[in-house]
Parts: C-alpha cells; structure tokens; sequence
C-alpha cells in the first residue's frame, strides 16, 4: 500500500496519518513475512533432510541384493524416513493453523491498541481455545470475540479524561460561612 493509494481513499488525512498507516501496514506485512520465511526455512531443511535419506536409500538398496543384514538396516531407514514425513505434515499443518488463527485474531482486533502484550497474548490464546470449543460451533469470530472481552478493561484509551483545571476563579474569602450554609440548605449560624 503507497502513500498515493491512502490519500486517494483518505484525502483529508494528514502526512502523520498517512506516515502512522503505513507503518501499521509495514509492521503487519514484516511480522507475516517473519513467520513465512521461518516456515519456509524450516520445511527447506526438512526437504534437504528427505533427499538426503532418500539418496541413503538408493545405495541401500544396491547393497541389499548382496548382504543381508542391509535389509534391516533399509527397513528402519524407511521407517525413520516416514517418521519424520510425517512429523513434518504435521508441523507444516500446524503453522497453517495457527497462521489461520492469528489472522482470525487480528482481523477481528482491527485498530485497537492492546493495554500491553500479555494482555493481547492471554487473549490470543482464549481466542484459540474457544474457537475450537464444540461449544462455540456456529458462532462467528466476532462473537466469540466479544463474549471475550466484553466489559474488560484491555485496550488503550484513547478517550482518557485530559487534565483540566478549574473553570473560573472563584474567591472563597468574600463569601461568609452563612452564605455557604444557605446555599447548602443548612440553617445560618447564631
């Protein structure tokens, strides 16, 4: 997203705006590259890994015709290989998951500001567990999202009260104290 294509949806933004937007946009597509490119390294090492077991395999199975004691070896080899094809499967739908999650999340967070990162952590993880509770099935993000946080204090406020003084000056000398009973309802002082 360009600095054009802002001003062009939001032309009364201001360039602290436009600068506070793409930033917000930078650091999301920085994080999602982040796990992307650990995700892709993981499962590189993982394939180098299968080829390498794979080529093991190929001279195994050259040396299997001559000794027998091979055939074992291959065996386990396989098994091994399997293993850990599946172990990787399983990794790899794992991060899928809890890339769908995270997404979920932050779509439904939107904008708001989270009080501080626990907070957001602890959320995240109730966010998790509820989607996957049988008793939520039916219920949309954002419902269970907000049978989460509602009536909790966890975002930022950015409507917080600012710190004014009083409005007047109001000189309590020239006032006598049956002036302020009076105003009070009390009966004046003999």
């Amino acid at each position: 997203m360009t600095r054009e294509e802002i001003k062009n949806i939001f032309p009364e933004a201001t360039n602290e705006q436009l600068k506070n937007i793409l930033d917000i946009n930078t650091k999301d597509i920085g994080r999602a590259k982040g796990d992307f490119d650990n995700i892709k390294s993981n499962l590189d090492k993982a394939q180098e890994t299968i080829t390498d077991y794979e080529k093991t395999i190929s001279e195994l199975k050259k040396d299997i015709e001559s000794e027998e004691n091979f055939k074992v070896k291959f065996q386990e080899l396989e098994k091994r290989i399997a293993d850990e094809k599946a172990e990787n499967e399983r990794k790899k739908k794992e991060a899928e998951i809890e890339a769908d999650y995270k997404s979920r999340f932050e779509k439904i967070v939107g904008e708001n500001k989270w009080r501080d990162e626990l907070t957001e952590k602890a959320v995240y993880y109730e966010f998790k567990k509820a989607i996957s509770d049988k008793v939520n099935k039916g219920k949309g993000d954002k419902d269970i999202f907000d049978e989460l946080t509602k009536d909790k204090n966890y975002y930022k406020n950015p409507n917080s009260p600012s710190d004014m003084s009083g409005m007047g000056d109001i000189k309590t000398s020239t006032v006598t104290d049956n002036q302020a009973r009076a105003v009070m309802g009390l009966p004046p002082i003999k």
